[in-house]
């Protein structure tokens, strides 16, 4: 089934992370996405204010191969992602020339970092959500021992790589896989830190102590091989957040696909727009043969004629042009992306539309799961709801997916969508508003946020199951505050 998660990226953006299974059991994997966004009459958007174009312009997708979920206690076993990547290396050693085994060096390096961050994420996560205190103290005392281990065995194979034959370029990427991992462990036990604040049980506080001593083992371990990401309290560490930013790039390309878009229906528009031209020209012909065997060939009713006909022709053609293309949009999706693997092998296909819509034409499920309330009647009732959809139609191939990456198993896909909302912000009202109390026999002015609602509701299909989502994006003319879940439902048929 699909899996989605829908936040707040930053000040001016929103995202959506769509994780779509495939089936081995089927030769093709299909899902259809439909969003709905229902913007408040007041921002003036539609149709006409923000078109297509626009919109493209505003969504940026990512779509990449789900990470290999491997947990942190299993990180050092037989055929753990650790045996693979020093199999690997020692190979490497015996012949660094070769360029089959340089580049599985480099695709086993990156994997591993890659599959690290996600233990480590998901560990901390499942922290996060456990309510019993010997539950928190075993996981944190399994991120501990296991972390340890894990990064000590992954830097014991330096002692491989810093040996004379080893390839300058294989060297440097186990340099930058260290400094990213570096990184994840100092970032992931910060988060552990912010979890355990909550708590002031003495046992939590040892752990408090460990955990700084992990950071610090880290901070000084880059600061004596003179790693450029080291934060300083005085100046504006501007190269941290940009090496961070680069390094966070080069592990996970291993995962990104490569896609290629395409107009869909492009050569069915340009016949169209031919028979368009043929017609126009059909006209002006058949006028001036008309004219010439009313009035001759050279007069001055025939150049009158003629003119006009040049006139209508021209007209005839755009207005043909037009009707044709408006109605290719009813048939055809905006954009066909063709998915690839790094080796060009196509693996899927995407087709995506967007287009504002009548409330009219709007399912009744949609429209029940919208459920304004009164007052939303009465901010829209001026200006009217205007609603906007964006349909996705994904289809996987089964059989190439799970050859992709023999050495792990991957059976998902993740399409990463990023909205900005910049363009919603220019008609807003200035961010807090002017507001009276009654304090102690006299008023207090104080001030309140004015903000906006813009309501999205998510529908996913696949084989006989729909579910539908409904979320509140909270913003103002500073950007977004806050999303919320209002409401879920799943349907069968």
């Amino acid at each position: 089934m699909i899996q989605e998660s829908v936040k707040v990226h930053d000040k001016y953006q929103f995202e959506i992370k769509l994780g779509y299974k495939v089936f081995e059991s089927e030769q093709d994997t299909q899902y259809n996405i439909e969003i709905y966004f229902f913007f408040p009459g007041s921002l003036d958007i539609n149709s006409h204010t923000y078109t297509k174009q626009d919109f493209y312009k505003d969504l940026r997708t990512y779509i990449r191969f789900k990470t290999p979920s491997v947990i942190l206690r299993h990180f050092m076993d037989k055929d753990s992602p650790f045996e693979k990547l020093k199999s690997c290396c020692e190979r490497l050693l015996k012949e660094p020339e070769s360029p089959a085994i340089c580049k599985e060096y480099i695709h086993k390096i990156k994997m591993f970092c890659c599959i690290l961050k996600s233990a480590l994420r998901d560990h901390v996560k499942f922290v996060a959500l456990s309510e019993s205190p010997d539950s928190i103290k075993i996981l944190i005392n399994e991120y501990l021992s296991n972390l340890q281990k894990i990064r000590d065995g992954f830097r014991s194979l330096y002692g491989l790589m810093a040996m004379p034959n080893m390839p300058v370029q294989a060297r440097s990427y186990f340099l930058f896989s260290d400094e990213y991992i570096s990184h994840r462990i100092e970032q992931y036990s910060f988060s552990l830190l912010r979890i355990l604040k909550k708590n002031t049980a003495e046992e939590d506080i040892k752990y408090t102590k460990q955990i700084y001593d992990l950071i610090e083992e880290e901070f000084k371990y880059r600061e004596k091989n003179k790693f450029p990401s080291i934060p300083r309290e005085t100046g504006d560490n501007e190269e941290v957040v940009f090496r961070k930013s680069v390094l966070k790039r080069f592990i996970g390309s291993i995962l990104f696909l490569k896609t290629r878009s395409e107009k869909e229906g492009f050569l069915l528009e340009q016949i169209l727009f031919g028979v368009a031209a043929g017609l126009s020209m059909m006209f002006a012909t058949a006028v001036a043969f008309f004219s010439q065997s009313k009035f001759g060939s050279i007069s001055l009713p025939v150049f009158i004629v003629l003119i006009v006909s040049y006139i209508f022709k021209d007209r005839i053609k755009e207005l043909l042009r037009m009707y044709f293309a408006k109605n290719l949009q009813k048939v055809f999706f905006d954009h066909k992306i063709i998915l690839y693997t790094a080796e060009r092998e196509k693996i899927g296909l995407v087709k995506e539309v967007f287009y504002f819509i009548k409330e009219k034409n709007i399912p009744k499920e949609i429209m029940r799961m919208r459920d304004r309330d009164h007052i939303t009647e009465i901010e829209n009732g001026l200006w009217g709801e205007k609603i906007a959809v964006y349909i996705e139609q994904v289809r996987l191939s089964a059989k190439k997916l799970k050859n992709i990456f023999k050495d792990y198993s991957i059976d998902s896909i993740n399409d990463i969508m990023r909205f900005d909302i910049s363009k919603f912000l220019s008609k807003m009202d200035n961010p807090q508003k002017a507001v009276f109390l009654f304090h102690r026999n006299e008023f207090k002015k104080i001030y309140a946020d004015r903000v906006y609602h813009i309501n999205m509701i998510i529908k996913y299909q696949m084989k006989n199951n729909m579910l539908y989502k409904k979320f509140r994006i909270v913003l103002n003319r500073d950007g977004i505050k806050r999303i919320e879940e209002t409401l879920s439902e799943m349907e069968k048929f």
